[in-house]
């Protein structure tokens, strides 16, 4: 282990160690918990905006200590009640504004930080701080700001949209080459952020997948939960269930999804389908699932009742749209399925297919693969062999690429050597 170091982690739109209840680790928490762990004293600066719940952390910025290696700094900002719109754009203006304001009155700086790319404003801020300091940085890029916002246009509004976002397109150039290296969450992304910021990938940029920390469950916690699935009709009686874990939000494209249902019920196919989770279009997902007896929707889910399902399952959804960000990614549906051990039944092409050939973690429906989606069960199906080979290639893969341990222990490793080099300049 290399010397303790000080490390910055701005992440904004996560949950955080000191948010009430059970919240979901993401970047933040898990780079954090990896680095305290290893002995070096981390500062997360964040939103005292709660992205998920929509609310307040606190009235302005705040200072909050969770231990003597792990610090929380909140930035203030007015926070909105859509993810699309003015409101948001706003918001990150102001955060961005406020953070400088922060830095401004600083008198410590870190050994190295890792800074998450978007929002714009507060990456370019951050980023250009640093730059001035000459401390090391890594740009973590999640979205393709500002060109997600672009692409979409006909080609000839494209050049407008440009025009009017140009504030946007110069200060995200900026922060990715302020940065000392970049990293994204599969290969797409960042050969996306190094073409962004007029580069090509080097050495210290990295590919850091998203994953989680495998929960402990006791076998009294799971066979408790197995007990709740039988009550809900949820059976580990061998039969064909296929599971998705989520929230119900428009990331997914659910019509092949029911049509799968009532395909394979006509079909005389006992397969059932569990939708967990709940969001914004829940109430479009059961409305169309009116009558098919073979979705069910338990509503969120604890681990061991997720763990409990995987037993009792043949196969993972991870239904996205084929959208630019997420063909460019391996979106946490698709790493969640490979932990559990479950073959991936997806329509994203990109990444994901290409994983799902190469290493045949499970099966691709929808444009170009050949198959629908009730195909693709049917011959998980008939050919049982088939869906335990996919399982014990996800479960295979998801060890040698996607733990948790090897990737933010890499992170970090990664990390040290940043600053180590910086030291030695």
């Amino acid at each position: 282990m290399s010397a303790p170091l000080t490390v910055w982690v701005l992440q904004t739109g996560e949950p955080l160690p000191t948010d009430s209840g059970n919240p979901r680790p993401m970047r933040a928490m898990n780079l954090a918990k990896t680095l305290v762990a290893a002995g070096h004293k981390v500062v997360l600066w964040s939103s005292s905006f709660y992205h998920q719940e929509k609310r307040h952390r606190a009235a302005g910025n705040d200072r909050l200590t969770v231990s003597p290696l792990l610090e929380v700094r909140l930035i203030a900002s007015p926070g909105y009640q859509r993810n699309i719109g003015p409101g948001r754009l706003w918001d990150h203006a102001v955060l961005g504004r406020n953070l400088a304001k922060l830095l401004a009155a600083e008198t410590t700086q870190p050994d190295v930080a890792f800074v998450g790319y978007p929002p714009i404003e507060t990456a370019a801020v951050m980023t250009r701080w640093l730059a001035e300091r000459h401390v090391p940085c890594m740009v973590d890029v999640k979205d393709q700001w500002p060109t997600i916002f672009t692409d979409p246009l006909p080609g000839f509004l494209r050049p407008v949209g440009r025009i009017a976002l140009a504030p946007y397109f110069h200060y995200g150039r900026r922060a990715l080459r302020d940065a000392t290296a970049l990293s994204a969450m599969a290969d797409g992304f960042l050969q996306w952020a190094a073409g962004f910021a007029g580069r090509a990938v080097h050495e210290m940029d990295r590919v850091v997948p998203l994953t989680a920390p495998s929960g402990e469950v006791s076998s009294a916690e799971l066979a408790e939960a197995g007990l709740w699935w039988d009550a809900l009709g949820v059976r580990n009686d061998g039969g064909q269930r296929i599971c998705f874990i989520g929230s119900h939000s428009s990331a997914f494209d659910m019509g092949p999804v029911f049509e799968a249902a009532r395909l394979t019920a006509a079909a005389g196919n006992s397969c059932q389908f569990v939708l967990c989770g709940e969001g914004q279009h829940t109430a479009d997902w059961r409305r169309n699932a009116m009558d098919l007896p073979n979705v069910c929707f338990p509503g969120w889910i604890d681990r061991a009742k997720i763990e409990a399902l995987a037993l009792r399952s043949t196969a993972a959804l991870a239904p996205y749209r084929n959208s630019d960000d997420f063909m460019m990614s391996i979106p946490n549906k698709v790493v969640d399925s490979l932990a559990l051990g479950l073959p991936v039944l997806s329509p994203l092409r990109g990444e994901v297919r290409q994983l799902i050939s190469a290493s045949s973690v499970g099966v691709s429906y929808g444009d170009g693969s050949g198959e629908t989606l009730a195909e693709c069960i049917a011959r998980l199906k008939h050919e049982p062999g088939l869906r335990d080979r996919l399982a014990a290639n996800a479960l295979n893969l998801f060890r040698a690429r996607f733990s948790f341990d090897t990737v933010y222990g890499g992170l970090v490793r990664h990390l040290e050597i940043m600053a180590q080099r910086a030291r030695q300049s």
